[in-house]
């Protein structure tokens, strides 16, 4: 019997996304309830971080643009802040 794996997780749903905001330092942000960021992304809630700072790292490579996560612990829920530098 074969343990079944996880997918890796997949961050390249931000490639596509829309609706980043504008910040003042000029970069972009994009706010997700963290349930929501570890369904879009594939993403184990225990190894995500790691898994994005490869990703990261891969589309510096790729295309010079720097992403950087992180969670927000709120009253009620926990965010992922993304900010985009481009």
């Amino acid at each position: 019997m074969h343990a079944q794996t996880r997918p890796p997780a997949n961050y390249d749903c931000l490639l596509t996304l829309t609706d980043w905001s504008a910040r003042d330092d000029h970069r972009l942000e994009a706010v997700f309830d963290l349930a929501t960021f570890l369904q879009r992304s594939q993403a184990a809630h225990g190894s995500w971080s790691l898994d994005f700072l490869s990703w990261k790292c891969e589309r510096l490579v790729s295309d010079g643009c720097w992403y950087e996560a992180r969670m927000e612990h709120r009253r009620d829920r926990i965010n992922v802040r993304v900010v985009l530098d481009r």
